[in-house]
């Protein structure tokens, strides 16, 4: 009785799946393009802490075995988009580079060739020792012309690499006696006022703080007073190019 109940009971409908995606798939489409959108604002709103970063790029770094970092050269950026003028930051090997070509045009321009002008790096930054004969008269405290045009290759280059400037003046020991510089502190203050002079002048856009007057007389002697090739030594202009202070280091370059 129950087999002929089922024969006699018709066949069950055929589903029919309806083409396409199922109308649930747009709301779900929707709500993920909504949250992808989400957090890529979140990304953006973010600030990457680059001490943690750097930690984690350094054990990466140690992790894959990577024996030795070579930097690339990474062209400068302005700081202001704004800024008329464009400065570079503080490159000591730079600046040592420009200084040293600067020096080679300047002995071009003396008629013996040679002028007595070191330039090198140290705890202080880049120097630039100049003897008293090429600055200077003995026992006067005026620039002679022909260091003119060294003195404005140094300044644009300083002016480039945002570099502070320090005048160092040095005196022998032989004593000084004269109406206008009683000792040679006065003479050395004398020189090192004329030094920071002519830059504000070939300069006046640059504030007063970019340079510093050092006299220091003689109280800092590269060899003994006793001979006189000692003393002649002894008799410098030192210009000294330092990175400026943190103060006014990240702001806009004056």
């Amino acid at each position: 009785m129950a087999d002929d109940e089922r024969r006699a009971a018709p066949p069950p409908e055929e589903v029919v799946c309806p083409e396409g995606a199922p109308e649930w798939m747009v709301t779900f489409g929707d709500l993920m393009s909504l949250l992808l959108t989400f957090f890529i604002l979140l990304l953006s709103f973010s600030s990457m802490e680059v001490i943690k970063y750097k930690m984690f790029s350094g054990s990466v770094m140690k992790a894959f075995g990577v024996q030795q970092a070579i930097p690339g050269f990474s062209v400068p950026q302005g700081r202001n988009i704004v800024a008329t003028d464009f400065s570079m930051k503080f490159e000591a090997h730079r600046i040592l580079e420009g200084m040293k070509k600067a020096v080679e045009r300047h002995s071009d321009r003396t008629p013996s060739g040679r002028v007595d002008i070191e330039v090198f790096e140290d705890y202080r930054g880049i120097v630039v020792r100049l003897a008293e004969e090429a600055m200077f008269q003995r026992g006067r405290a005026d620039l002679r012309p022909s260091v003119w045009p060294f003195l404005d290759d140094i300044l644009e280059i300083a002016k480039e690499h945002r570099a502070v400037i320090q005048a160092g003046t040095h005196t022998d020991s032989s004593p000084i006696n004269s109406p206008r510089f009683p000792s040679n502190d006065h003479l050395s203050a004398a020189r090192a006022a004329s030094v920071i002079r002519y830059f504000l002048g070939v300069e006046p856009s640059l504030p007063p703080a970019r340079f510093e007057a050092a006299p220091f007389g003689e109280a800092r002697p590269l060899a003994v007073n006793l001979t006189a090739q000692g003393r002649r030594k002894n008799r410098r202009v030192e210009l000294i190019f330092q990175r400026p202070a943190m103060s006014w280091e990240g702001a806009t370059p004056p």
